[in-house]
């Protein structure tokens, strides 16, 4: 199996980062002829074609990875979700992740976060609750995990915990990891809960 040296995964994410997508296929690409079967390689270029919003195109790359590890790849089958996910393919996405979470340890907090979503959208309220909550206490600092506990705590009126939670947010601030958005998002989305819930106590103490 190829491995990326570090200056290849930085040449990767410098085309990323210019949105020189097809530059960063071509570069992986390149490997890929030596090693086809390749999971780092085949996820990487999974992950660009989805970013240029060539779902079909990721799909197939996907499909293969998962069918070269006989559906055991969580990584593969986490991806696998995403994308039948943007296709609205709900019950067949929920059907990947599930596969996902028997093939990990149970501490993945990213998909284990995914799985408490799928959850919800299903309707059982017990199951999001624990698993989000776990997710949480695998990584207590990831700020998607407190941005949807607080936004779900929320919609399930759970006003104490979402306010416990949003203070977290703020006291922990500087400690926080953001992946695909920026620190920013997460503050904004704080500042409308902080409103929602003065809002809710103004209408409360006033009845």
């Amino acid at each position: 199996m190829w491995f990326l040296a570090d200056s290849q995964i930085s040449m990767i994410d410098t085309y990323v980062q210019a949105w020189r997508y097809d530059d960063a296929i071509s570069y992986i690409n390149s490997f890929l002829v030596n090693d086809p079967t390749n999971d780092e390689l085949l996820l990487m270029i999974a992950d660009i074609q989805y970013k240029k919003w060539e779902i079909t195109k990721a799909t197939k790359a996907i499909d293969f990875l998962n069918d070269q590890a006989d559906h055991k790849d969580p990584m593969g089958l986490y991806v696998k979700w995403v994308l039948e996910m943007e296709k609205n393919h709900w019950k067949e996405a929920r059907a990947f992740l599930l596969k996902a979470m028997e093939t990990i340890d149970k501490d993945n907090h990213e998909i284990m976060r995914c799985y408490a979503l799928s959850e919800y959208w299903y309707g059982n309220r017990e199951k999001w609750l624990h698993h989000l909550e776990r997710a949480h206490s695998l990584h207590t600092f990831d700020a998607e995990i407190i941005y949807n506990l607080i936004e779900l705590f929320l919609l399930e009126k759970k006003y104490r915990k979402a306010q416990d939670l949003i203070t977290f947010f703020y006291e922990n601030k500087d400690d926080l990891e953001v992946y695909d958005k920026k620190l920013s998002f997460y503050e904004s989305k704080m500042k409308l809960f902080v409103a929602y819930l003065q809002a809710y106590n103004h209408k409360k103490q006033s009845q």
